[in-house]
């Protein structure tokens, strides 16, 4: 379990990395904390592994070396379990890509998604910005 405090006030309480990372991010870069010299603190598992004095807009990295950290793979999986839930599966998500202007194929979408470490297929954020309005569009479609 992690905890994340922020002027020993807990600001976060999560089994789950990408909402402890989170939680970890907002404390690292807290304005108030940063201006008057405050602390961000995290505890896994009820001990201290990590405590900063936060900044302004650099914040600090993720300080559990134990845990992978988030990414854009994470966020393309993400996307898509959205999109596949709410009725837009892989091969929508594609043609709906593709009639914006980028041409995609449901194995590349799966292969982005992927968190398998090794990957070659790579991806930016704006291809996930685009992937984004892609599902939009395609939940839009009528049926």
């Amino acid at each position: 379990m992690y905890e994340i405090y922020l002027n020993d006030e807990l600001v976060g309480r999560s089994d789950w990395p990408p909402v402890a990372q989170a939680a970890w991010d907002r404390a690292a870069r807290d304005r108030d904390s940063a201006q008057h010299g405050g602390e961000a603190a995290l505890w896994k598992d009820g001990q201290k592994i990590a405590s900063v004095q936060p900044r302004t807009g650099a914040g600090h990295p993720w300080p559990d070396q134990a845990t992978e950290i988030v990414g854009l793979r994470d966020l393309a999986a993400a996307i898509m379990q959205l999109s596949r839930i709410a009725g837009a599966d892989a091969r929508v998500v594609a043609e709906k890509l593709t009639e914006m202007g980028m041409p995609t194929n449901p194995a590349r979408l799966k292969s982005i998604a992927a968190t398998e470490s090794g990957r070659r297929t790579a991806t930016t954020p704006a291809e996930l910005v685009s992937l984004c309005y892609a599902a939009i569009g395609a939940l839009k479609r009528p049926a």
